[in-house]
C-alpha cells in the first residue's frame, strides 16, 4: 500500500516585476495560517506507522511548505523517512514522472507539495473525483500499485481511492493578525529610535515629543487589540507604556506653556528664559527616569513585546477575521462621537478623557487602514479634529495650573505681572470656549 498526501502550498505573495515564478514566497498570514491549521489537519492522518518522506516542487513557497509540514510531523511524532526531497515533475506537473517516482519509493507513506492544477488533476486521475484546492488543503489517497505490477503509465482510476481532504485555512483570517503586528513593531521600533535620538540629543525638543507622541500611539494599539492579545501580556505592557507616558506629561505641559510664551512678541527675555529653564529641568528629569536600569528593562520587555504579540490560542488557531476588528472600532466610533456630543468641557476630567478616547480612535484608524477599509482615513481625520479642540480646552487649563503653581514661588515682580496676565489670558480663552459651547 501507498499513502499518498497531495497538499497544494499555501498563499503566496504575487509576483513583482522582474521576478521569476519560482521565486515567489509565501506570504507571512499564508505561513501563519499553515503553522495554526496543519497539526489539526493531520489528525485525519495515520500512517499505520509507516515512516513519512516528504517530496516538494522546487519553487520557494513550496519548499517554505514543506518545512511547514516537516515541522508539524515531527511535532506530532510521526517518523520521518529522511530529508525532504526537490522534485522536478512536482514543479513541471508531469503526473506520469511523478506517478513513476512514487511507484519508485515503494510502500509507505509520501507528501507531495506542489501547485494548481497538478494536484487537482492528480487526484482526478487517481480517483475520479473532482476537487478544488484552495492554498494549503490536503488530499490523502490509497494508492495500490501492488495491483498493477511494474509501473507502465496506465490508468490507476481503479487503483486508487481518496480516504479524506481538508481544504487548506483561510489565511486572510491570519493576514489580520499579521497586519495588527505589522502596525505595532512599526511602532515599536520607532520609540526605540526616538528614545536613542532623545539620548543622544536631550535638548532636541521635536525628539522627545515625537517619543511622546509614538508612546501613546503604541499604547492605544495595544488597548485596541486587548480582547485578542494574551491578557497577562496585554496588561503588563500596557502598565509599562502608561509609566512611560507619564514621565513626559509634565513636559509636554511645560512645552506648551513654553511655546505660547514664545508666540507672544510681548513676553520679556526674562520669561523666555524662565520658560527654559523649566522645561530644561523637566527633561532632566525624564532623562533620568528613562536611562534608569528598572525602566531601561521595563521598557525593552515591553518593545519586544510589542514585536512579538502572545494572541489567545482561538486566534492562533483560527485566525481573526477582518469584521472583528471593524466591529471594535466601530464601537470605539460610536461611544466617542456620543460623548463628543454631550462633553461638558467644564468638566475637565471628562473633556480629559474624551480627547484621549478621540485620540486613540484616530491611531487606530491611521495604523490599522488596511484591515478597516478606506473610510478610516475619514474617521481618522475627523478624530483629528476633535481632539484639536478639545486640546485648545486641556492647554489653556493645563497653562493655569502651571502658572498657578508658578506663582507660589519667590518670583521677581516683573515675571509674576506677566505671569498673572498670561493666566489671565488663559482664562478669557477658555471662558470664550465654554461660553461658545453653551451658546
Amino acid at each position: 500500500m501507498n499513502m499518498l498526501v497531495v497538499m497544494r502550498h499555501g498563499k503566496a505573495m504575487p509576483s513583482e516585476e522582474g521576478q521569476q515564478d519560482a521565486d515567489r514566497s509565501l506570504t507571512k498570514a499564508g505561513a501563519r495560517a499553515l503553522e495554526a491549521r496543519l497539526p489539526h489537519m493531520l489528525r485525519l492522518l495515520d500512517t499505520q506507522g509507516a515512516a513519512v518522506q516528504i517530496w516538494t516542487s522546487p519553487a520557494k513557497r513550496a519548499r517554505q511548505t514543506a518545512k511547514l509540514l516537516e515541522r508539524a510531523l515531527r511535532d506530532a511524532h510521526v517518523p520521518l523517512e529522511k530529508r525532504i526531497e526537490a522534485h522536478s515533475c512536482l514543479w513541471e506537473q508531469d503526473i506520469d514522472e511523478f506517478l513513476a517516482d512514487v511507484h519508485a519509493s515503494g510502500d509507505g507513506c509520501v507528501f507531495a507539495v506542489g501547485h494548481i492544477p497538478f494536484a487537482e488533476d492528480l487526484v482526478e486521475e487517481l480517483t475520479g473525483s473532482s476537487l478544488s484546492f484552495s492554498p494549503g488543503a490536503l488530499a490523502c489517497l490509497d494508492v495500490r500499485f501492488a495491483d498493477m505490477g511494474a509501473w507502465d503509465g496506465a490508468s490507476t482510476r481503479d487503483h486508487a481511492r481518496l480516504l479524506w481532504f481538508a481544504q487548506g485555512p483561510v489565511s486572510a483570517h491570519w493576514d489580520t493578525l499579521v497586519q495588527l503586528q505589522h502596525a505595532l513593531t512599526t511602532t515599536a521600533e520607532a520609540i526605540e529610535d526616538r528614545r536613542q535620538a532623545f539620548f543622544a540629543d536631550p535638548k532636541d525638543i521635536e525628539t522627545i515629543h515625537r517619543f511622546r507622541t509614538n508612546t501613546r500611539t503604541l499604547r492605544s494599539l495595544v488597548a485596541f487589540i486587548k480582547p485578542w492579545q494574551n491578557a497577562e501580556q496585554n496588561a503588563k505592557t500596557q502598565a509599562t507604556l502608561k509609566e512611560i507616558v507619564g514621565y513626559t506629561s509634565r513636559l509636554r505641559e511645560l512645552d506648551v506653556f513654553e511655546r505660547q510664551a514664545n508666540s507672544n512678541p510681548d513676553s520679556s527675555p526674562e520669561l523666555l528664559e524662565f520658560c527654559r529653564k523649566q522645561s530644561a529641568a523637566e527633561r532632566a528629569k525624564v532623562l533620568k527616569a528613562l536611562s534608569s536600569k528598572r525602566v531601561t528593562k521595563a521598557f525593552e520587555t515591553a518593545m519586544a513585546d510589542a514585536k512579538d504579540v502572545l494572541w489567545k490560542k482561538r486566534y492562533l488557531r483560527y485566525g481573526l477575521p477582518a469584521s472583528a476588528v471593524r466591529e471594535r472600532f466601530d464601537a470605539m466610533v460610536e461611544s466617542v462621537g456620543s460623548d463628543l456630543a454631550v462633553v461638558r468641557l467644564s468638566d475637565s476630567e471628562q473633556t480629559h478623557d474624551v480627547r484621549k478616547r478621540a485620540k486613540r480612535a484616530r491611531y487606530v484608524a491611521e495604523f490599522n487602514a488596511g484591515i478597516l477599509g478606506d473610510d478610516a482615513i475619514d474617521v481618522a481625520r475627523n478624530m483629528t479634529a476633535h481632539q484639536d479642540d478639545l486640546g485648545d480646552v486641556c492647554d489653556a487649563r493645563a497653562n493655569i495650573r502651571l502658572i498657578g503653581e508658578f506663582l507660589q514661588r519667590d518670583l521677581p515682580e516683573p515675571l509674576v505681572w506677566e505671569l498673572t496676565l498670561m493666566r489671565a489670558q488663559n482664562e478669557t480663552f477658555l471662558y470664550g470656549l465654554l461660553k461658545a459651547k453653551e451658546a
